[in-house]
């Protein structure tokens, strides 16, 4: 996928919150991504960090000073040609700055005098951020056209469980990724990254690109699927749907044309796509092959069952005395993304997921190649972390030549963006 921030300069405003520590690895992790990064700290910041580091990890100075060279005007050279600032952590003491328009140290003379995009990445504790002058302040700043990483909940520095936690830098590097690039990043009403209300000027140099979905049809299965064994029993297993409908939303937020194939899931259908609701394996692959030709892109993002009962019962199965076993017989389930990477006739590029436990890689690597599919996006689901029933994924995605890309852990929000980006980029190139 190559270097999202190539020839992009970012300043990396970090403020006085414990959370001045991720401010390392999110430095790392922009310049991994091709970003010119240069640090701007508060005063407070710099007890918490230290500037040798940050200065040896970007290989510019750390700026703190508002005058430190006159001849230059730092506050105002160093932001004349940024891309971005991102202020992460961003306090409420910051914010309340921002806000007033103050100018009375570095970062916020920068931010101030910058022509540039502006992100901030609140991180304190919930009492403060809940404070209604906090949240008066931070719908201003959107108002004016900021965006607003929104903190996550876990433990804070105090030791409470609540919300205030800066979210972390694989997730923030990504948004930053998706905003330079001009990607759309999906919303909802528990979103990560709120769109700001007032959008960012464009001017005739700086237009924005065709959604990189428009004109494509994309099909995705979600969820799992339920195989009955009585009228009150079923085998089914622990998918949540998320991922299939963080793929859908962010699919049509890219102005894709989405069908989205559902097990039973109780989640609410994206706006602007269309839901046929399944319940069984039999019933999804009937779907999916009905409708796979009429898409150019399939993805079976689905945990479909392997297996059915050969027989259903019609009444509900009783316990019966002196009986401790019961013994089901089962049968295989038509494999459904295998039948349609083998489509002679108007084949999809066809992508599949394998959600594995051990011997990962040797799997994924194999299904490939047996399903005869353009990419297979492998998450280890033996992790506890993320995967199944989680609001986390880490996922690798493979080629039949090899290694594509490898996203670290980060919400399927974000990860179902990046993601859907790299499908069209592949899809493209096919």
């Amino acid at each position: 996928m190559g270097m999202q921030l190539q020839n992009r300069k970012i300043i990396l405003g970090i403020t006085g919150g414990i959370a001045a520590y991720k401010s390392c690895e999110l430095a790392r992790l922009l310049i991994k991504q091709g970003a010119d990064v240069h640090v701007v700290m508060t005063d407070a910041a710099s007890k918490l960090v230290s500037k040798t580091t940050l200065e040896a990890l970007t290989g510019h100075e750390v700026a703190s000073e508002i005058f430190s060279d006159a001849k230059n005007i730092d506050h105002i050279s160093l932001g004349a040609d940024a891309d971005l600032i991102l202020t992460a952590p961003c306090t409420a003491n910051t914010i309340a700055k921002f806000a007033a328009g103050m100018a009375d140290n570095m970062l916020t003379a920068v931010t101030l005098a910058a022509p540039c995009i502006k992100i901030i990445a609140p991180a304190m504790n919930s009492r403060m951020y809940l404070n209604q002058a906090t949240q008066d302040n931070i719908a201003l700043l959107r108002k004016r056209g900021f965006y607003v990483i929104e903190p996550a909940t876990g433990e804070l520095a105090c030791g409470e469980i609540a919300t205030g936690r800066m979210r972390e830098p694989s997730e923030i590097c990504a948004i930053v990724c998706a905003i330079l690039n001009n990607q759309i990043l999906t919303f909802s009403e528990e979103t990560l990254l709120p769109p700001p209300n007032a959008p960012l000027e464009l001017t005739q140099t700086k237009l924005l690109p065709k959604a990189v979905g428009a004109g494509k049809k994309v099909l995705i299965t979600a969820g799992p699927t339920e195989e009955p064994i009585d009228p009150v029993r079923v085998l089914t297993n622990r998918s949540s749907g998320k991922m299939g409908y963080a793929l859908a939303a962010a699919a049509a937020a890219r102005g894709a044309e989405v069908t989205l194939v559902s097990g039973p899931v109780s989640l609410k259908v994206p706006d602007g796509v269309k839901a046929i609701k399944v319940k069984t394996a039999q019933d999804m692959f009937l779907a999916v092959t009905e409708h796979a030709k009429d898409n150019d892109i399939v993805i079976g993002c689905a945990a479909v069952s392997d297996y059915r009962v050969e027989k259903v019962s019609d009444q509900k199965i009783k316990k019966q005395d002196g009986i401790d076993e019961l013994t089901l017989k089962l049968v295989k389930n038509p494999d459904i993304i295998a039948t349609v990477g083998h489509m002679e006739h108007k084949r999809p590029f066809t992508v599949g997921f394998a959600a594995e436990t051990n011997n990962i890689e040797h799997y994924a690597k194999d299904k490939i190649v047996k399903k005869n599919l353009d990419l297979i996006v492998l998450n280890d689901v033996s992790k506890q972390d993320i995967g199944f029933n989680s609001d986390f994924n880490a996922v690798t995605v493979f080629d039949k030549e090899g290694k594509v890309a490898a996203f670290p852990k980060m919400t399927k929000e974000v990860l179902s963006g990046v993601l859907m980006d790299l499908i069209f980029e592949m899809n493209k190139k096919a």
